[in-house]
């Protein structure tokens, strides 16, 4: 499709069309039905793969307490689809063996047309690796992962990953993105299909199929990191080439600094040297649309622009909405050509612009009042014409001779809502004070926007409706949003307003419920346990329940104690109690990490800058693991004979070795890191040293006044010493009992192991630790489960109840 935005001018010459032009050759028609665009060569490596790789690990981790258990969900899956007819098992077989062998041949092959063999090479590094970890994951867990052999499964093979489907999907997900379109959909199908087959033709169990596919998942991404993997985009001198069959000649084509996931943007001139840019749309640019629809629908209220699905249409959609903008009355690029070409059919869109230069590329004192004033006048006139940008940044607006021109309209819309319309017009004030900075753009606004619409600015002025262009350049500029609202509310002489909720869901929210379903879980679980010791918590004696239940509720008093000496200058100790309730869920689904988030909140919520709430908080968290450790220390000589080795019913004390193994490990991991990566030892040096230096100097000026010093270290003895007692309780109501000194000690060990484990508040793990403490101390094993039962019922798992009604107050009452 040919689009023409103004009729060609009388006297200027028709450029000849090549013969050639809208021709393909047959050796690249066959090669573009095979693979995706070659891009010069180019590959890049993302973030997300570093997140796949976590999230494989994570999902293998917990596939294995799966398999060992032998779940009936499981077991209703093979019951379900297996056995399979036998007039149709050697269909299965074929495509059991076709969808793994068949795939991992056929890539190879495909592979040997990418230039320097570097498809196949990274293909066979996925394969191999993937084969390295089954083994390693043999070794450690036993072919079968440790799975009890029952009669459901007789006739499976029991191996946990199955090997053959997990090289297979490694080798697939390496190469696919050097994979056209089509033959992503084939491969993928071929090895979905395969995963379904193998568990119909008992080659191997779900979970085994599921882990497999797991491994093979984060083997590819590890690649990709560390290779890096194509953009699936072609390459300037191919763009050149294929942009011929829109019978547009170009010339000096270079690939733009920024660009986005699915769309390649060049940049150079026409046959008649007038700038021009181009945007290609690849084979993930319906992909890359779709994810941000629907990541947006699920964080934020609104979730932009329609979603469109096919390539051609986009590109038909950026070049209507560029027109309707331009017959608005808005200086925009000519549109010259949008269509398909290039034997990959991309859909490109060709623009001519004049010359100018974008706002991103001038210092401020090169852009005129003028010129921001009229850059604000187009985005009012796309706002009374229902039109939204929905991408203005400082890369959007060109300043030219005849004013400032608004380009890359893909993500326009028209009939906008309102909300939209405003978005559009605070990313503009946004924009104009990275660029010219707060005052120049304070006055701009109020010349161009009356009271009316500058309220409605000030409402949408937050970070999510800043193009990530604009807040990669306010970042280096602290506290700019808080500066520039508040400096035009001043100059329009209105109230600051209150932000309007641009997201669905907030991260803390989100945070809350996904640690509330985890925290529910481990307690099922450990439930689960308990269910051995039933007996000898009906026998329990409750007037020492009940003196357990209050002990544990009085270390949120002790708690706020400590809270009022870990900061300079005095605090309501009703508020800080309130705090420290609301920290029993908080701490319960967020751990050690959101405790520490919340108190600094609230300190700036009392007074506190930044910093000296930072370093408060620090204070309060430091003093209750120092006292922690002191009593532990003062605690072991005397306690030391108690402990035993179990002669029996080790599995809890191996779950143990294993929790210390990894969080030892990822401690070096992350300690190497800082330590022999320049670049994050550098980070970590600018980020932390301030914050260590304020803390310094807060604990010295704590340190001259005893009354602080008494209430920050009694406040965190006084919370270890009555969980203690509560722990003690627990014993005497299970007619058990063990020196205090030895409930001291096990009680930091579990805390520990707890706070290392990468769950929420330690929930699960703690109660390991206590129970394999309390054993090695010679407490029976039924007793100790239920003393350790009651412990935690009435300091983790009744407490977050009432702290979560808390919680909320606080948030309602802003002292959060």
């Amino acid at each position: 499709m040919k689009i023409m935005g103004s009729p060609v001018p009388a006297g200027t010459e028709v450029m000849s069309v090549p013969d050639d032009i809208g021709h393909t050759s047959w050796s690249q028609r066959v090669r573009s039905l095979l693979l995706g665009p070659h891009g010069g060569g180019t590959t890049r490596r993302r973030a997300s793969d570093a997140v796949r790789i976590g999230i494989a690990i994570v999902l293998v981790v917990i596939c294995v307490p799966l398999v060992q258990a032998n779940t009936s969900v499981e077991i209703h899956v093979t019951e379900l689809i297996t056995p399979p007819p036998s007039g149709v098992r050697w269909l299965i077989t074929s495509l059991w063996f076709l969808g793994s062998i068949g795939v991992i041949v056929t890539l190879v092959l495909v592979g040997l047309l990418v230039p320097r063999l570097t498809a196949v090479r990274q293909m066979g590094v996925a394969g191999v690796a993937a084969l390295v970890i089954c083994l390693l994951l043999d070794a450690l867990l036993g072919s079968s992962a440790g799975r009890p052999p029952i009669s459901d499964f007789t006739g499976f093979n029991p191996r946990f990953p199955v090997l053959q489907l997990a090289v297979a999907t490694a080798v697939a997900l390496a190469g696919l993105p050097y994979l056209s379109r089509p033959m992503h959909r084939l491969v993928v199908g071929a090895v979905s299909l395969a995963a379904l087959c193998a568990v119909i033709g008992g080659y191997g169990l779900p979970l085994g199929i599921i882990a497999a596919v797991i491994v093979g998942w984060g083997t590819a991404a590890a690649c990709h990191l560390a290779m890096g993997a194509p953009n699936g985009l072609p390459s300037a001198s191919e763009v050149t080439d294929a942009v011929r069959d829109l019978v547009v000649e170009v010339h000096g084509l270079c690939s733009v600094p920024r660009q986005e996931w699915g769309a390649a943007a060049f940049t150079g001139t026409d046959a008649e040297g007038h700038p021009v840019e181009l945007a290609v749309y690849g084979r993930d640019a319906a992909d890359a649309q779709w994810l941000r629809k629907v990541w947006r629908f699920c964080i934020y209220r609104d979730s932009g622009p329609t979603l469109i699905i096919n390539r051609l249409q986009q590109v038909e959609h950026e070049a209507y909405l560029t027109f309707l903008a331009g017959h608005a009355g808005v200086l925009v690029p000519q549109v010259v050509a949008a269509g398909r070409c290039g034997p990959a059919r991309d859909a490109a869109l060709v623009t001519r612009l004049p010359g100018g230069r974008r706002f991103s590329e001038s210092e401020g004192e090169q852009i005129s009042d003028g010129d921001v004033d009229g850059f604000l006048r187009s985005v009012l006139v796309l706002r009374t014409a229902g039109i939204s940008h929905g991408a203005l940044s400082p890369e959007t607006v060109v300043s030219t001779a005849q004013g400032p021109l608004l380009r890359d309209f893909r993500r326009a819309s028209s009939s906008a809502p309102p909300m939209r319309t405003d978005r559009d017009l605070a990313a503009a004030v946004g924009a104009a004070a990275v660029v010219v900075g707060v005052d120049r753009a304070v006055a701009s606004t109020c010349r161009v926007l009356d009271t009316e619409t500058i309220q409605a600015v000030l409402t949408r002025l937050q970070r999510s409706t800043l193009d990530p262009e604009t807040l990669r350049r306010a970042g280096s500029q602290k506290g700019l949003l808080n500066t520039l609202r508040e400096s035009l509310a001043a100059a329009a002489g209105v109230e600051v307003p209150k932000l309007v909720e641009a997201k669905r869901i907030s991260w803390p929210n989100l945070l809350m419920v996904v640690g509330s379903l985890v925290g529910l879980w481990l307690i099922i679980g450990v439930l689960t346990d308990v269910s051995g010791s039933l007996s000898v918590i009906r026998g329990a004696s409750w007037g020492w329940v009940a003196a357990a239940f209050v002990l544990a509720q009085l270390p949120v008093v002790t708690g706020a104690w400590a809270l009022t000496g870990a900061v300079m200058g005095p605090l309501p100790f009703g508020r800080c109690v309130a705090l420290e309730t609301s920290n029993l869920f908080t701490s319960f689904v967020g751990g050690d990490a959101a405790v520490f988030g919340v108190r600094v909140r609230f300190f700036q919520r009392q007074g506190l800058d930044a910093p000296a709430a930072i370093s408060s908080g620090a204070i309060a968290g430091s003093a209750s693991w120092v006292i922690k450790g002191v009593l532990f220390l003062v605690c072991l000589p005397f306690a030391a004979g108690d402990f035993h080795k179990p002669t029996s019913g080790g599995g809890g004390h191996q779950g143990i070795v294993w929790i210390i193994i990894i969080a030892v490990l990822a401690i070096a991991i992350t300690l190497a890191v800082v330590t022999l990566v320049p670049r994050v030892r550098r980070l970590a040096t600018e980020k932390a040293r301030p914050h260590l230096v304020t803390i310094w100097k807060d604990v010295k000026a704590i340190a001259v006044e005893p009354r602080k010093i008494a209430y920050v270290l009694g406040g965190s003895l006084g919370s270890q010493l009555l969980i203690a007692l509560c722990l003690g309780a627990s014993l005497h109501a299970v007619g058990e009992h063990a020196d205090f000194a030895t409930i001291i000690v096990v009680l930091t060990l579990a805390s520990m192991i707890g706070g290392a484990a990468p769950v929420p508040g330690g929930a699960g793990v703690i109660e390991v630790g206590l129970i394999a403490g309390l054993t090695a101390a010679g407490i029976p094993q039924n007793q100790a489960v239920a003393a350790v039962f009651i412990e935690r019922l009435c300091t983790a798992y009744l407490p977050p109840i009432w702290g979560w009604g808390t919680l909320f107050w606080m948030r309602r009452s802003d002292y959060i």
